[in-house]
């Protein structure tokens, strides 16, 4: 039985920002159309690129030939996230996780998408709940950023918690060993949101220096500048 590494880059915040580096996901190409694996690998390289045209005809390719592959409908989710399509981005994030309960990133992108559209109650139940079951470090780390993002920039207040923020950014950043320009980054967005904002553009301009950060650059440098003019981050 052959195995194909799968490279899932999520889509964190619906744009321009880049995933975390991510293990590759083994998935056992015996148990599904092998067309299926490839369109929806051809999917993931389109999303990564911005190319939402081919990756949406790569990955009605990849249902086509198998209509229960799981990943190629977390990719449409992504896709869909991609086109402000909230309502269709949660169905497929239900379906996946109706088929694959322990997939963590479809419930990180749908607590994200909760957040985004105002059902504020249920994102927070849901990063509160991926934390609680402690994924593995890649999952983890990527949950404590998320829950750290929203708590720094949720349009409502009363589910705003910066402090809270800082701790669980720094608990993401020790988990990626301060290599990743994400997690930096949020660190930032989250000293910005208590006030402090010496503190966010040292950490801003160390997520510049992130291995990763080229994937990021234009967000990295628009977030410095909000944070240099005493500016936060309150719109998700």
């Amino acid at each position: 039985m052959r195995f194909v590494p799968l490279i899932v880059a999520l889509l964190v915040r619906f744009a321009a920002c880049a995933a975390f580096a991510s293990e590759p996901i083994t998935v056992v190409s015996g148990r599904w159309d092998w067309g299926a694996v490839k369109f929806d690998e051809e999917a993931q390289k389109d999303l990564q690129k911005g190319d939402l045209a081919s990756a949406r005809r790569n990955i009605d390719e990849a249902i086509r030939h198998g209509p229960n592959y799981w990943p190629a409908h977390y990719d449409r989710a992504r896709l869909f996230a991609a086109e402000t399509k909230w309502d269709l981005a949660l169905r497929d994030c239900n379906e996946v996780l109706r088929r694959e309960s322990g997939f963590v990133p479809a419930a990180l992108l749908r607590a994200r998408i909760n957040a985004h559209t105002g059902n504020y109650d249920a994102a927070r139940k849901e990063f509160d709940h991926l934390i609680a079951i402690e994924p593995r470090p890649q999952f983890y780390a990527m949950a404590f950023s998320d829950r750290a993002w929203f708590r720094a920039t949720c349009r409502n207040g009363s589910f705003r918690n910066p402090h809270g923020a800082i701790d669980d950014a720094k608990k993401a950043c020790t988990i990626t060993q301060w290599k990743e320009a994400d997690p930096i980054d949020t660190l930032a967005t989250a000293y910005a949101a208590s006030g402090d904002f010496e503190s966010a553009v040292r950490y801003e301009q160390q997520a510049m220096q992130a291995y990763d950060a080229g994937e990021m650059q234009k967000t990295l440098q628009a977030h410095l500048g909000m944070f240099q003019q005493h500016r936060p981050i309150t719109v998700r």
